[in-house]
């Protein structure tokens, strides 16, 4: 018997009622080349001069779509990662913070497109949350059945910013959100919401002082951030 070929999409395959203008606004300002990667998965990412969206199967294909779609165009708008002058050792996780202020900051637009909220992130991500989640939080508890306890960290940072998905209102991720303040300082969860609110609300575009004051809240101090690389711009989250 043959085997199955891979499902593959082409973008007219992918365009809906509810992405269509934004399809068009991107596409007359840059090249959007759809490229098959059931390892990568839905992702997009601009690479001498073209967008390159990849893609794995999804119940809701234009959505993944549009989310990729708005990754793009808030890039093309100067939404980038700031360059770091890493002291804490925390340029690893940087990438992973970085899209998740991403989504914060486009998630509106997402929303007022007429998507539900739950085909924000492609179906498989949602099993993937809650698994990373109870990981992280057995090694959290741990450490508090230890030591009391935990001041704001990075590792204190992680489950709760993936947590924290502007879309993602379900009793299983609120659940994980109320266990994490029952071992972590609540103060620290508070300042995280109000970094997270004030950036999705600011006009700029440039996550420097937001990804300084997360990281002075998770006491590490001795990292600067800046979209220009000059020493004389860059934010020191101990500084501020």
């Amino acid at each position: 018997m043959p085997r199955k070929k891979p499902l593959k999409y082409e973008i007219e395959d992918i365009v809906s009622e509810y992405n269509e203008n934004l399809y068009n606004e991107l596409k007359d300002k840059i090249t959007i080349k759809l490229v098959k990667d059931f390892k990568i998965g839905w992702s997009a990412k601009i690479e001498n001069g073209e967008a390159i969206i990849t893609y794995n199967k999804s119940n809701y294909p234009d959505a993944c779509f549009a989310h990729e779609l708005l990754h793009i165009k808030y890039e093309l708008n100067g939404l980038k990662p700031p360059l770091i002058k890493d002291n804490e050792n925390v340029t690893n996780i940087m990438p992973f913070l970085f899209n998740q202020l991403c989504h914060h900051k486009f998630y509106q637009e997402f929303n007022d497109m007429g998507f539900n909220e739950e085909e924000f992130l492609n179906e498989n991500d949602t099993s993937e949350v809650d698994k990373l989640a109870k990981r992280d939080i057995k090694l959290l508890e741990g450490i508090f059945n230890t030591s009391g306890t935990i001041s704001g960290s990075s590792a204190l940072l992680l489950p709760y910013i993936v947590l924290k998905s502007p879309h993602d209102k379900s009793e299983t991720t609120k659940q994980h959100i109320e266990h994490l303040k029952r071992i972590g300082d609540n103060i620290f969860f508070q300042t995280i919401d109000t970094i997270l609110q004030e950036w999705t609300n600011q006009e700029s575009l440039d996550s420097s002082i937001t990804f300084a004051r997360i990281f002075k809240a998770c006491n590490c101090p001795r990292v600067g951030f800046c979209l220009s690389g000059k020493d004389d711009d860059i934010i020191v989250a101990g500084n501020i």
